[in-house]
Formats: C-alpha cells, sequence, structure tokens
C-alpha cells in the first residue's frame, strides 16, 4: 500500500512531460519522403518512442513539413492524408494506427481536395517556393508578431535581414521608410519607390512606382514573403530593392473569432477582432477590424487609424477559386517638425512648428479579385485585378493646403508550367501585369489660417506594363540552373491645368528596359543550399510635376547589374540565410527632399555609384531543461552591411551615400518555456547616418534595448507586455536628406520613440 502513492506520483509525473511535450512547439524542416522515415525524424526531435504495426506504413509518403508545430500538429500533418490515427500516452509513447472499423484488406481510396486555398499559399507552400529562389529571400511568420506591439510595418520586417526600416515619428502616421540593398537611398519617409509591395500576390505599388506604407494593413497577415533583388522575378519586380509581399489569411488559416486589445504609453489604444470559417459548401470568409488611438510619443502627433479587410473565398472544384478582397481604410494624424540635432538630444519630444495645424491623412478603399486553377502535375494559372483609390489631404496652416486623389486599377497573370526539358526536371514561371493611374493633385495657399485660394492643379496619367519570364532547369538532382527576364514599358503624361484650365500644359515621357537574370542552386546536402546570381535592374525616374517631366536634361533612368552569392541552411539547432552582394548603378536617383513640405524635393541622376552589402539572418532554438525538461532559448538575430557610395565621382569622390546607416543589426534571446511562457531582452544597434552628400552631418550611432515577457498557452489565450527603448535613449530614427550641410546643424531629423511599455491580449473563441 505504500508504494502505491508513489506510484501515483511517478504516473502523474509522466503524465505531466508527455502533456509539455505535446503542447511544446517543435521547428521541423522535413522534404516530402517516405512516412516511416518522416515520423521517426518527429520522434527523434521531440525525443518520444514509435509503436505500429508491421507493414503499416510500408508504401506510405509524408508531405514536407516546414514550420513550427507542436507534436499533435505535426502527426495530424504527417497521417492526415494516409489515414491513420495516433494515440500519445505516458512516458512519451505514439502508437500509430488504422481508424476504428478500418482493415488491412485491399481497398480503393478517392483522394479528397487538398484543405486550404487555392488562391492564397499556406506558410508551408510559400517556404517552399522560397527555396527554390537562388538568392537572398526571407520567410516572416506572422503569429510571431502577435509576440507583442504592431505599431507598422518596421515592426514586421525588424529581423529581415537587408532590409533598413525607419518610421518618420512614433506610430503609423507618416509612414515607414523602407529599403532593401540602398533602393530609394535618400528619398523621403512615405511613399517609397525601388521595392514592390504586393498583397497576396496583385501590386499594391502604383503605376508610378511609388508605394504607399501607411495603407500596409498588417493585422490580418498570415506571413510576408521578403525577395531581396532579382530574386523578386518571381512576381516580375526589376527594381533594385526586389519585392515585399504580404500574404492575408484565409478563412482556412483562421478559423473561428478572435479579440484583442493593445494598451500603453502616450495614451495607445489598439482593440481589434477578427473571425473566419471554411465551410463545407466550398466558400471561406475571413474579416479583421483594428483600431488604433496614440496620442504620439511627441507633440503634435494625435494619431487615429481604422483598418478594415475582408476576403470571401469559393472553391469551385479541386481545381478552380476564386476570392474577392475588400480593405476599408481612414487615418488621420498630425505630423511633427522634424528637428535639428541639438534639439533631438535636449528633447526628443519637442515640436517647433505650429500647433494649429488640423489633421492630415487620407481614406483608403480598395477591391481585389483574384482567380486561380490547379492544373495537373502542379502546374497552376492565376488571375487577378484590382481597384485603389487614396484621397491624401495635408494641411500646413504655415504655407498651405495640398490635395492629391490617387486612383490604381490592374490586371495581373501568372503561369507555373512543371514538365521536362531534353530528359531532365524543368519549371517555367512566366507572367505579366497592366497598370493604370489617374492624380488629381490641387495645391492650395493659406489665408488667415485657412485653406485659401487654388495655386495649382495637375492631371497626371500613368500606365506600367511588363511581363517576365523565368525557367529553372535540374540538371542533376542537387544543381538548377535559373534563366530570367522581364521588360517593361512605363509613359507618364502631366497636363497643368492653371493658369487656364481650357488650354493646359502637357507634356509626357517614355521608359523602356529588359533585364535579364541568370541564376543558379546548388544543394550542397539535403539541408545546405549554396546559390547565386547576376542580373540586371531598372527603374525609371520619380517625377512628380510638370517642370520634372519637361525639364533639361531630362532624368534618365536608374540601372544596375547585381552579382550575389550566398547560402541557406539548417542544422538541427540553427537556421541561417548569409548572402554578400554588390551592385553597379548608373544614374541612380539622388533625392532631396525641402522638409517639413514633404511633396517638395529635387531629384537628378548620379553617375556612378556602389552598392556593397552582407545580409546575414540566423535563428536558433537551444534545449535548456533548467526549469523543465523542455524549455529552450530561442534566438535570432540578423545583420545588414550597407556599403553605399560614389564611385570616384569628380565632386563628391567616393563619400558615402546619406539616409541608410553602414551597420544595422537587431538580436533577440526568448527564454521559452512548455507551458507557453516567455521572457527575454532585444537590442537593436545602428551605426551613424549620414544626412547629406558630402558627408559633413550625420544622426548619431545608437543602441536600444527593449524586452517582452508574454504567455501563449496554444489554444486560446495570448498576453503579453513589451518594452520599448527601455534605457530612454535619445536618437534619429530617420533623417532627410540635403546636399550640403556644410557640417551646420540643422532641422533634418526624425526623431525615435522614447521608452515606451505596453501589454496585450488576445481571446480565442
Amino acid at each position: 500500500m505504500r508504494q502505491r502513492p508513489l506510484a501515483i506520483a511517478i504516473g502523474l509525473l509522466l503524465t505531466l512531460n508527455t502533456a509539455r511535450a505535446e503542447e511544446r512547439r517543435f521547428q521541423f524542416d522535413l522534404k516530402a519522403q517516405k512516412l516511416s522515415a518522416a515520423l521517426k525524424a518527429v520522434a527523434s526531435e521531440v525525443n518520444v518512442k514509435l509503436r505500429y504495426a508491421d507493414g503499416l506504413l510500408r508504401d506510405q509518403s509524408a508531405p514536407a513539413l516546414h514550420g513550427r508545430y507542436s507534436l499533435r500538429e505535426a502527426l495530424d500533418q504527417l497521417l492526415g492524408g494516409a489515414g491513420l490515427s495516433y494515440t500519445v500516452s505516458p512516458p512519451g509513447i505514439v502508437t500509430i494506427k488504422m481508424p476504428a472499423n478500418t482493415t488491412l484488406a485491399p481497398l480503393t481510396v478517392t483522394a479528397k481536395p487538398t484543405p486550404g486555398s487555392l488562391t492564397t499559399p499556406s506558410i508551408l507552400q510559400t517556404q517552399a517556393k522560397l527555396d527554390r529562389v537562388p538568392g537572398g529571400t526571407t520567410l516572416i511568420d506572422g503569429e510571431r508578431l502577435k509576440e507583442g506591439v504592431r505599431f507598422s510595418a518596421s515592426d514586421a520586417l525588424a529581423y529581415a535581414p537587408g532590409v533598413y526600416v525607419g518610421d518618420a515619428n512614433a506610430g503609423v502616421g507618416g509612414g515607414t521608410r523602407i529599403s532593401i540593398r540602398g533602393s530609394d537611398v535618400n528619398s523621403i519617409i512615405s511613399p517609397i519607390r525601388g521595392i514592390m509591395l504586393l498583397r497576396n500576390g496583385l501590386p499594391f505599388t502604383s503605376a508610378n512606382g511609388l508605394s504607399d506604407t501607411e495603407s500596409i494593413n498588417i493585422y490580418p497577415a498570415d506571413h510576408i514573403e521578403v525577395y531581396r533583388g532579382a530574386n523578386a522575378l518571381e512576381y516580375g519586380a526589376s527594381t533594385l530593392g526586389g519585392a515585399i509581399n504580404f500574404v492575408n489569411h484565409t478563412g482556412y488559416t483562421s478559423s473561428g473569432v478572435k479579440a484583442g486589445i493593445t494598451a500603453g504609453s502616450y495614451g495607445y489604444l489598439n482593440p481589434r477582432i477578427s473571425a473566419g470559417h471554411a465551410f463545407d459548401s466550398g466558400w471561406d470568409a475571413y474579416g479583421s477590424f483594428s483600431y488604433i488611438d496614440f496620442d504620439g510619443n511627441r507633440q503634435n502627433n494625435d494619431q487615429d487609424h481604422y483598418y478594415g479587410y475582408g476576403t470571401l473565398g469559393y472553391r469551385w472544384n479541386e481545381h478552380h477559386e476564386s476570392r474577392l478582397h475588400i480593405d476599408l481604410q481612414d487615418h488621420e494624424y498630425l505630423i511633427p517638425s522634424p528637428l535639428t540635432k541639438q534639439q533631438l538630444e535636449e528633447n526628443p519630444r519637442q515640436h517647433t512648428g505650429s500647433f494649429d495645424n488640423p489633421h492630415s491623412g487620407f481614406p483608403v478603399y480598395r477591391v481585389d479579385l483574384q482567380h486561380s486553377v490547379r492544373m495537373n502535375d502542379g502546374d497552376r494559372l492565376d488571375f487577378g485585378a484590382y481597384y485603389f483609390k487614396k484621397d491624401f489631404s495635408f494641411l500646413f496652416t504655415e504655407f498651405g493646403f495640398f490635395r492629391d486623389l490617387w486612383e490604381d486599377a490592374g490586371l495581373s497573370w501568372r503561369h507555373q508550367i512543371n514538365g521536362q526539358l531534353l530528359g531532365m526536371k524543368n519549371r517555367i514561371v512566366w507572367g505579366g501585369l497592366a497598370q493604370w493611374m489617374r492624380i488629381k493633385d490641387r495645391n492650395f495657399g493659406v489665408t488667415d489660417g485657412e485653406r485659401g485660394p487654388l495655386l495649382s492643379e495637375e492631371r497626371d496619367k500613368w500606365q506600367n506594363f511588363q511581363v517576365y519570364l523565368e525557367d529553372q532547369l535540374d540538371l542533376t538532382d542537387t544543381f538548377t540552373l535559373v534563366l530570367g527576364i522581364q521588360a517593361f514599358y512605363r509613359e507618364v503624361e502631366y497636363e497643368d491645368l492653371m493658369p487656364d484650365p481650357g488650354d493646359p500644359k502637357t507634356a509626357g515621357q517614355e521608359f523602356s528596359k529588359v533585364n535579364p537574370k541568370l541564376g543558379f542552386i546548388w544543394r550542397a546536402t539535403p539541408a545546405v543550399q549554396i546559390y547565386g546570381n547576376v542580373s540586371r535592374s531598372a527603374e525609371p525616374p520619380p517625377l512628380n510635376n510638370l517642370s520634372s517631366v519637361s525639364s533639361e536634361p531630362q532624368l534618365k533612368t536608374q540601372t544596375g547589374t547585381t552579382v550575389e552569392i550566398g547560402t541557406r541552411g539548417r542544422t538541427k539547432w540553427l537556421r541561417w540565410d548569409l548572402a554578400f552582394y554588390q551592385a553597379w548603378l548608373d544614374n541612380e536617383f539622388l533625392i532631396t527632399p525641402t522638409p517639413p513640405r514633404f511633396t517638395d524635393f529635387s531629384a537628378a541622376n548620379a553617375d556612378d555609384t556602389l552598392h556593397t552589402g552582407v545580409e546575414l539572418g540566423l535563428e536558433s532554438t537551444l534545449p535548456l531543461g533548467l526549469l523543465a525538461d523542455y524549455d529552450q532559448i530561442r534566438i535570432r538575430g540578423s545583420y545588414s552591411w550597407n556599403h553605399f557610395r560614389f564611385d570616384d565621382d569628380p565632386v563628391l569622390g567616393d563619400n558615402q551615400l546619406p539616409g541608410i546607416p553602414e551597420h544595422n543589426a537587431r538580436v533577440e534571446l526568448l527564454y521559452q518555456h512548455p507551458s507557453g511562457f516567455y521572457i527575454g531582452p532585444n537590442v537593436q544597434v545602428a551605426s551613424k547616418n549620414f544626412v547629406d552628400f558630402t558627408n559633413t552631418l550625420a544622426a548619431n550611432s545608437y543602441a536600444l534595448l527593449g524586452a517582452r515577457i508574454g504567455w501563449d498557452n496554444g489554444k486560446n489565450l495570448k498576453v503579453f507586455v513589451d518594452g520599448r527603448n527601455l534605457t530612454d535613449e535619445h536618437y534619429a530614427a530617420s533623417v532627410f536628406v540635403t546636399g550640403d550641410a556644410g557640417g551646420q546643424d540643422r532641422a533634418s531629423f526624425n526623431p525615435g520613440p522614447t521608452r515606451m511599455i505596453f501589454g496585450g491580449v488576445e481571446i480565442a473563441f
């Protein structure tokens, strides 16, 4: 009798440990293979034992498994297609068996339609696609974003190697500056150029090549794809920076209702709700709404943002699916002035301009329609169309009122063909894009602090057409040759309706280029790749008004040749992506904005410039066994070396290009307990950032300390506390570039947020 309590205690302990193993998430990177081999790999990673009858797994195959899964989630993925069931019992024993009322007698199995959306890829499908790209890419899991506060796109892209992000101020108002490999190296904060932004494969970038970052809604994102440089040929991009594709949830990837709220410093409040469901009838639906109310980390920085998004899909059959996306947004905010370096160091929260300005902002309306056809042998055909409308209103009582109405419409298509060429596996992706854009630009004067007479009015019309083709040929089982080509044609027409709308002044310009690409992927081992490519890039100049089009000499298309070599891979404890690149640019655009009039800037072509860099991304999960059997440390980090300079310029020599720090790094160490509790610090480091082309004035280097603590029960509850800039550093998050500061301090610095603390909770029903 005395042994019974001990036996009960041991039994409870074994049950608890098994339950922890079932709840804890593990990183799996398994290729498609025999089911028996895949199950053994899972058992080894989770440290459980397998039991199954001889012959049960014979001739059974398992799909690829990439990502973070609990034991039960991994087993569900591997066994679902085989029609097998399982049980998990202490002490860590997994028993594989046939479902009840099923025998091993000969039977006919009819394959069910593949679960999930055809128009919207899952994160596993996206990972498999990125593994075929002969260059630097990054996949960002949307679930990671829920571990802390989500201000803007800069939070979503913070740990992506090679991507520089810098906000105009704390929050969404003013936008996020995004640069990859020095794209748009010294332009204004938003809109940006040099990167193609997409949502579910359809362009967010307008026909004029500009992307407004304020209208990026990160809340419904399931995952994000980052293609650096010419690796964005997958979507037809030909710019220096590449492409970023935000892939949103559907009813297949986010079921049920989720409600959350985040609150914190300076009156920050962010309630949100989402709901999704996939119906047996073939329909699926998902919708989300989020609101941000923020007093701002600076004076004159109040913000209100509304984000509404919905998608409705219909699966006609196994091969056809249609999907509708709708966006409704509204943004209102005050814009604080940039500061001098001394003002920033003394009080980064101050605003030195007028406090009488009304709110600026704009509403957003967008509708997308997609249709996907899945054919035999994995071939697929995707069509898409969209309409995008933004009505910008920037009101400054000091110098004017600006109203810009942007309307975009576009069509896209993409065809993937899998087959054989000369007896070798071959994959062809080809497609195209047609875009049309109209801009109505009106500027008003100021009379007694109110909107005055109309000073100027323009009409802009843009057309953009591009086609692309990429061929991936497997010369051997381990070596793939990649050939690609992209061509574009862009046309702009301007009309100046002042002073006589009946007799407008007109001007126009056309641009076209063809951009080839050659690359390779060598799979040195099943888990390690070596890749490389050489490519051409081209980008028409930014043209903002009639004088830009008709100026002499006319602005030229920026072109470049980029060489890239790198490696990515996985071991049991480490994942990495390391790339080195060098780009030789001709006619790079040098943009000099005139703050605080963000609509005013001058542009010119440089002679020769060089962009050289290193992009490193690392992630590791190290077992500890410190406070529990399966606790661990998750380490993730990124480092970018951005060496962008003039190449023997007659005036500026080899000066560094301003606007982006040469060194930028982030690292986070997070302790994770199998119960779902996590805690850890994070650090961001950046070197000095020049303000002018003559390199006489620069923002100081800085290091920021943050920390997060939270709990995710893996089912229906997430809680977190997120601390930013805990040592209260004074630093510039971004700068406005000028030609020559002459070593004199000037108002070109956008202060980063001071110390802030946030807390959030999300409940799933």
